[in-house]
């Protein structure tokens, strides 16, 4: 049926003929009263529906049609169904219903259009909140504001998303714009002495202003100009997003820019906290060196802008006197027990003493043993201050000291028996998990450097005299590198290694996790242990490798022989899925490590 037809029933629906039952006659049609009302929305549809066409009987399925065809299928069936009696039985139709159906039907589609307008304007707006961030969206959304385009978008959703994306362009490029000025004003006004001393003031951090130098506001400005670029960013999963300033994140970043060099100042000569520190270990601040300082600087400028957090405001205030305490043990106080102990160092009861242990003898290598020991003693005094030891029983941290001294040149005498036992169980037809994992442990207790350069060469001089004294090892180093066995066994003790640490941080992390923290600290503290582990590997295995003779060039080339050794180099540093053999390792390494373990309360078990 066509539209005509169904405004005939909406006619005939509304003549008032004393009738309910609805009667289509060509007179009943063009009787049609005036002062008949049925509502505003079915007149409006007759008015632009009626066109006199011929009338058609007015049963129910021709009624049903009449809807479908005007409305659509699924709503004209609705339209229809909600005002049929559902006794089953035939009726014929009222007027009743068919004004209460074309209502009916009229009003779903409006729903309809509304729905698909209120999709696509929720779309649009998805869309730019995805690609340009909430701010922006919001922004949008007010310009949007009493737009009948927009109102109506499921009209046209592609051509109106268009539209919105070009304004939404200009938008984002303005807050963008915005942002990057306000970030150029705070930080201009970070370089006024004025504004910093009120800011510090409003802060309640305590800063001598006069011993503050140039070079440290630029670093201020440098830093905050990185966190503030950081809080404009919201969405760090895609940069190009940005936000606007909040004052109180500003305020926040800026205020521990301030706190660190206040710290700074603490750490300083004749700071607090460095006072605090020597008086208490009983030894002279005057003899910090200068390079000392400068590292202290640079340490507190790394943790005070990692412990911030990337943005500058998280709240550090109870991790300072940590931070400081640390930083200063670790580099003023570890400087002057290095330069009191190479002192020591000079001393003939010293040379006679170190003598035995260097193969050659030649001055040059005990000079350097008189710098490379005394630094090592030095780390072991500064991890038993961090353990808590006060050194009363030792006389003093001096004494301490020097005792430490005389047990890393005991320790380099027995050095050599224990490299000799590490490269012979490294290097075995069957690895002895036990006693190579007893030799890892005794080399790292031994040795703290995990391949500084003057433990690099100390090491050469220990595989040097271990040759010379035991050629049958230099004999089955080789063999143990022609045969790959020696590719290996490093491959084996790697996987172990990576099993281990693995196990750690997840045991960690799950810690922290628990706990309601963050993991940083877990994974740090992971990668510490790791790195114990694998220090005796990284400090000998350069050296190790080095020792080896040079093949037969009639049957190796060179190139091959350095790509060979390259081989067992990567085995070790690039480690495969553990395997059976790598548990028996970690097992050992967890077993002769124990105190490194036990320290971060770690049950570990292969």
């Amino acid at each position: 049926m066509s539209n005509i037809e169904l405004s005939s029933f909406v006619t005939a629906a509304q003549l008032d003929n004393g009738l309910d039952k609805l009667h289509t006659t060509q007179e009943t049609v063009t009787q049609r009263t005036s002062h008949t009302s049925v509502g505003g929305k079915v007149l409006s549809w007759a008015k632009l529906h009626i066109t006199g066409d011929g009338q058609k009987s007015a049963d129910q399925t021709r009624f049903q049609e009449a809807l479908k065809s005007e409305f659509g299928k699924d709503v004209g069936e609705a339209a229809y169904k909600a005002f049929v009696l559902s006794d089953g039985k035939s009726h014929s139709l009222t007027k009743a219903q068919v004004l209460e159906s074309v209502e009916f039907a009229l009003s779903a589609q409006e729903s309809n259009i509304e729905e698909q307008n209120v999709t696509a304007r929720a779309a649009i707006l998805a869309s730019i909140t995805k690609t340009h961030g909430t701010e922006v969206a919001a922004n949008v959304t007010k310009l949007l504001e009493g737009s009948s385009e927009f109102a109506n978008a499921g009209a046209d959703p592609e051509q109106i998303k268009a539209t919105v994306s070009e304004i939404t362009k200009d938008v984002a490029q303005n807050l963008a714009a915005q942002t990057d000025a306000n970030i150029a004003t705070h930080i201009e006004k970070l370089g006024d002495r004025e504004h910093l001393t009120a800011a510090a003031s409003e802060a309640g951090i305590q800063i001598d202003w006069d011993n503050v130098s140039p070079e440290q506001i630029t670093k201020l400005q440098e830093n905050t100009k990185i966190k503030l670029e950081e809080q404009s960013r919201p969405n760090k999963s895609s940069s190009s997003i940005r936000g606007s300033l909040k004052d109180e994140q500003v305020q926040q970043a800026v205020g521990n820019q301030l706190r660190a060099i206040a710290a700074l100042q603490s750490a300083s000569a004749g700071g607090a906290a460095l006072e605090s520190v020597f008086s208490e270990l009983g030894l002279p601040a005057e003899k910090i060196s200068a390079g000392a300082f400068g590292e202290i600087a640079t340490v507190l400028n790394g943790v005070f802008n990692t412990v911030s957090g990337p943005e500058g405001t998280n709240d550090i205030t109870d991790q300072i006197e940590d931070i400081l305490q640390k930083s200063i043990i670790n580099s003023a106080v570890q400087d002057v027990l290095k330069s009191t102990l190479r002192e020591t160092a000079q001393t003939d009861e010293f040379s006679s003493q170190i003598a035995p242990f260097i193969p050659e003898g030649t001055p040059k290598e005990i000079k350097a043993a008189q710098k490379w020991l005394p630094d090592l003693a030095a780390k072991e005094i500064v991890r038993s201050i961090k353990d808590g030891n006060d050194f009363q029983e030792q006389g003093g941290i001096v004494n301490a000291a020097k005792a430490e001294l005389g047990k890393q040149i005991e320790t380099a005498q027995s050095a050599n028996e224990i490299i000799k036992g590490f490269v012979e169980h490294l290097t075995a037809d069957e690895i002895n998990a036990e006693l190579l994992t007893v030799f890892i442990a005794k080399h790292s207790n031994n040795a703290d450097g995990l391949g500084g350069d003057d433990n690099k060469f100390a090491a050469e001089r220990h595989f040097t005299k271990i040759f010379k004294e035991h050629p049958e090892i230099q004999q089955q180093l080789n063999n143990a590198f022609r045969s790959e066995k020696l590719k290996v066994n490093s491959q084996v003790v790697s996987e172990a290694i990576e099993l281990i640490s693995t196990n750690v941080e997840e045991q960690l992390v799950n810690r922290l996790q628990q706990a309601g923290k963050h993991p940083t600290e877990a994974y740090a503290t992971a990668s510490v242990i790791s790195s114990t582990l694998k220090g005796p590997f990284v400090q000998l295995f350069a050296p190790l490798l080095d020792s080896l003779d040079s093949l037969d060039e009639n049957s190796v080339a060179e190139g091959e022989f350095l790509e060979q050794k390259q081989a067992v180099t990567d085995a070790f540093f690039f480690p495969n899925e553990p395997s059976e053999n790598a548990t028996e390792i970690a097992n050992g390494l967890v077993k002769n490590f124990h105190n490194l373990f036990e320290r971060h309360d770690l049950q570990l078990s292969f």
